[in-house]
């Protein structure tokens, strides 16, 4: 008799820990749909933002920076909310723009399209992303932290998610 009390307790402990296991999966899935579920409206309503900024003719544009790094945060964790973005001269995409053509004579090949398009311009200018003129929409939005989730997994009330946007300015293409 004593053995089959045991073997109830034992078999009450794995279910116990079975259901936290699933309740666990359960809820982190139901929380990772909801902040991609935000992340997609976010990027629907800014590009549809950014496009119609881009479709105004002698619309002002941004300028983004030249990304060539990132650097950890305090955290010390890659890819975190601290970390920042390490950037460079625009030298580097003249340096790539370079290797879209076989010699320097060839971007001669591209003058005769050069009417209201930037891509010959980026080999001279001395800020090649200026000639692209881009638009920028950025946004954020927060998550609620379900309270499983926050018992189980990620002690935080909620959870940012941002995006940012860039569209070339298209003035009048329509």
């Amino acid at each position: 008799m004593d053995t089959k009390h045991r073997q109830n307790g034992q078999a009450a402990v794995e279910f116990i820990v079975g259901m936290l296991v699933l309740v666990t999966i359960i809820a982190g899935g139901t929380q990772y749909l909801r902040s991609a579920n935000a992340h997609r409206a976010i990027t629907t309503t800014l590009r549809a933002e950014a496009g119609e900024l881009a479709l105004r003719p002698n619309l002002y544009s941004s300028i983004p920076h030249y990304l060539i790094n990132w650097r950890e945060g305090p955290d010390a964790i890659r890819h975190t909310d601290d970390d920042r973005p390490e950037t460079g001269s625009s030298l580097t995409l003249n340096q790539i723009a370079d290797y879209t053509v076989r010699n320097h004579a060839d971007w001669e090949t591209l003058s005769p399209l050069a009417h209201n398009n930037p891509l010959p311009q980026l080999q001279y200018s001395a800020m090649p992303m200026s000639e692209l003129n881009l638009i920028k929409a950025e946004r954020s939005d927060r998550v609620v932290v379900d309270r499983a989730v926050r018992e189980l997994i990620f002690n935080r009330p909620h959870v940012t998610v941002r995006h940012t946007v860039w569209m070339p300015q298209l003035g009048g293409l329509y």
